[in-house]
């Protein structure tokens, strides 16, 4: 957590992307200390009633959780998250968790994406795939979570959390699986 915090600004906000986790860990510190309770125990109880669920979650050296990687989500929790998002912060019944208001925040490019061809929001990458606008949350090895709202489609893809996808073009793969396979069935069934 210091070591986020002793990192000097090299780029003015706004301008070109520069992706860090080091945010999202200080807002894990933040929420921990002001609560009393860790945040993998306030995020099993806040999304929980959405059908998310966080088994584990890797820790820092002053046993912090990490923030922004390091869970282990099965891919019903995935899909349980990128479905509370596609319906606006709501759980299937109705019982607002997120507020609406963030998840349109979240979504909103914010700058261009230092990975592939997209723009980036809160936390989402954001790109067209096959005509519609699609929100996605990228995990290391391709654990992916796709919401692509005018269609009512959520997907969650789990790789292996061993290789990177970045590099590999393996990313683009997935896109590539999504807007050519997936999507044209979930156009046929509009």
């Amino acid at each position: 957590m210091a070591a986020a915090l002793d990192k000097p600004f090299v780029e003015d906000p706004g301008g070109r992307m520069l992706y860090s986790t080091g945010n999202s860990h200080l807002l894990s510190a933040i929420l921990t200390k002001e609560t009393g309770r860790s945040t993998l125990a306030l995020l099993n109880d806040w999304l929980g009633p959405a059908g998310v669920r966080v088994s584990s979650w890797e820790r820092d050296p002053q046993g912090i959780y990490l923030g922004g990687n390091q869970m282990a989500m099965s891919p019903r929790s995935l899909l349980a998250f990128g479905e509370l998002y596609r319906r606006g912060g709501r759980t299937e019944d109705g019982q607002e968790i997120i507020p609406e208001s963030w998840i349109e925040q979240s979504w909103q490019p914010r700058t261009r994406s230092a990975f592939g061809n997209g723009e980036y929001g809160y936390g989402w990458f954001v790109r067209d795939l096959a005509g519609h606008r699609a929100y996605f949350g990228w995990g290391y090895g391709g654990q992916m979570i796709y919401v692509l709202p005018d269609l009512a489609l959520t997907v969650a893809i789990t790789s292996d959390p061993d290789r990177p996808s970045g590099r590999t073009g393996f990313d683009e793969a997935l896109h590539a699986l999504v807007a050519e396979r997936i999507v044209p069935v979930a156009e046929e069934r509009r």
